[in-house]
């Protein structure tokens, strides 16, 4: 599920600072900068794919927070899907969200990119009302079990009127290939979610911008021109 390697499309993972507090973070970029960014990644936390994005980001100009939801939980024991769930279950959705919402805030952060975890957390932001710039790529539309859930964001996402970009992969079998389809027939209808549903792309597709599929590999990139649209 999602990302576990580096991507040869970013660079290697450039300097940073780490930030404690209510939210732990690692800060890239200038504190001038005009774009401001907070990254949420998925339930493989703030690995080389995550800090050479947020590199990636930081060189065209935007100070970047790459968020880690998993902080006082430890270090992942082996990168497995087993494991990075039994670490993702520690956390408490909507109080680490409430946390991430004041974190916003203080840091004056303008925009928020979250994958699969973070993407539903996008679309939680976006149930909110949250002022920011909301991308989310391949969230789980039907939510997930949690100790502290959140909304399920299918129940409410008809009457969202909070912009949000949701990028997802018409094979997407983690999000639910029936819920992607639900989402594209919400979305001819409500203009404030802006949907790009590849095709022949699964869950992580981000994974393809080393694809040797020329398909796949061009879905991935496009995604990524998307973001960096939205976000400059």
């Amino acid at each position: 599920m999602c990302h576990g390697a580096p991507s040869s499309a970013f660079p290697e993972p450039g300097p940073c600072k780490t930030m404690r507090g209510s939210v732990e973070a690692f800060v890239y970029g200038e504190a001038d900068a005009a774009t401001t960014v907070a990254i949420i990644p998925d339930i493989y936390g703030c690995n080389p794919f995550y800090r050479g994005f947020a590199t990636y980001l930081a060189q065209k100009g935007a100070r970047v927070f790459l968020v880690n939801p998993f902080a006082g939980l430890g270090e992942l024991e082996e990168v497995t899907r087993e494991k990075a769930f039994e670490r993702r279950h520690g956390v408490k959705d909507k109080a680490f969200l409430d946390q991430f919402e004041g974190f916003l805030q203080d840091q004056g952060i303008g925009a928020v990119v979250g994958f699969c975890l973070g993407g539903l957390y996008v679309m939680e932001l976006a149930r909110r009302g949250n002022s920011a710039t909301l991308i989310g790529l391949y969230p789980f539309p039907a939510g997930l079990q949690n100790q502290d859930p959140l909304p399920v964001p299918l129940d409410t996402l008809e009457d969202v009127r909070t912009p949000q970009t949701i990028l997802v992969g018409d094979q997407d079998a983690g999000a639910g290939i029936d819920n992607v389809k639900t989402m594209a027939d919400i979305a001819t209808r409500n203009t404030a979610l802006d949907l790009h549903v590849y095709e022949g792309s699964g869950h992580g597709f981000l994974a393809d911008l080393d694809s040797a599929d020329p398909h796949l590999k061009q879905n991935a990139h496009d995604a990524v021109a998307v973001c960096v649209q939205r976000l400059f």
